[in-house]
């Protein structure tokens, strides 16, 4: 079943008077290169806009560094202990990049993350950490088709991307399945796997098909997990569906795609727009 606004208003986290910046929850974000300095500025985009209160960024030098900060002057810059890490997005290899080390240290070691414990979303380059051993905490990786059949591929399973475009659901649940963690398979039917646990997310809005969304919903899917800080395998791929639901809302929003075939739009307008996701959300839950 697809997952519904009642569905994804537990894991929207509002703050109270007790709150501060971080306990609302710290997101550490190892994003961007010289090659896709973009994604450093989008995915810390997304992370800024999920309700988290701190967000560090940890670029590959200082062209990366300034344009990030440049665009997004709330970001901290350097390491630290986070609630949950995103890395990968932008990185082509993360095993070749300036950052492997401080790479492998987020993936390997519990200490990393407040508290030992967290929360690490994988995506682009990154995904290749997960192949050889396991990480230190629960991890989701964010594939869309091609990338998934290439991550199978390397574990010695031949599949097509139209064939797993066919079949989100079965080739989620075998990926998850096969690298031990939760997968988040992007597509028309965006499908949340963990084991034998999964939801779909009706990714209707068609505009989403540009460059830049999936890093917005990586950092955003990052930080909305240092927020609402599931536990266990379930609660883990629902959290995950949440936050896959709200970033295509934002996109419709962005794109005034209800009820017609809306307008072009940017990943920045997605990123700009997932507040508007939260409130449209919570007064929609109030109607189901």
């Amino acid at each position: 079943m697809e997952i519904s606004a009642k569905e994804v208003a537990p894991f929207i986290v509002y703050p109270d008077k007790e709150s501060n910046k971080y306990s609302r929850g710290v997101v550490g974000l190892l994003t961007g290169s010289e090659r896709f300095p973009g994604a450093g500025v989008l995915s810390s985009k997304g992370a800024l806009r999920s309700g988290s209160g701190f967000c560090r960024y940890m670029g590959e030098g200082q062209f990366c560094n300034s344009l990030v900060l440049g665009s997004c002057p709330e970001i901290v810059l350097g390491e630290g202990p986070c609630d949950s890490f995103l890395m990968g997005s932008g990185i082509a290899d993360i095993l070749k990049d300036p950052r492997s080390d401080l790479a492998k240290r987020i993936f390997a070691n519990s200490s990393m993350y407040r508290e030992g414990r967290g929360w690490l979303v994988l995506d682009a380059g990154g995904m290749d950490l997960i192949l050889d051993s396991s990480p230190a905490v629960p991890a989701v990786i964010t594939p869309h088709s091609g990338e998934l059949r290439k991550l199978l591929k390397k574990k010695g399973v031949e599949a097509e991307a139209g064939s797993i475009l066919k079949d989100p659901t079965g080739f989620a649940k075998l990926a998850s399945n096969l690298f031990s963690c939760a997968v988040l398979l992007k597509g028309t039917r965006t499908v949340v796997a963990n084991g034998e646990f999964f939801e779909e997310v009706e990714a209707d809005c068609h505009f989403l098909a540009c460059a830049g969304t999936g890093d917005v919903l990586a950092g955003f899917l990052a930080g909305f997990l240092a927020v609402c800080k599931p536990e266990g395998k379930e609660e883990l791929v629902k959290a995950c569906a949440a936050g896959a639901y709200l970033h295509n809302l934002a996109g419709k929003i962005a794109s005034e795609s209800f009820g017609g075939p809306g307008r072009p739009i940017i990943a920045s307008d997605v990123a700009d727009n997932l507040p508007n996701a939260y409130l449209w959300a919570a007064q929609k839950d109030k109607l189901e």
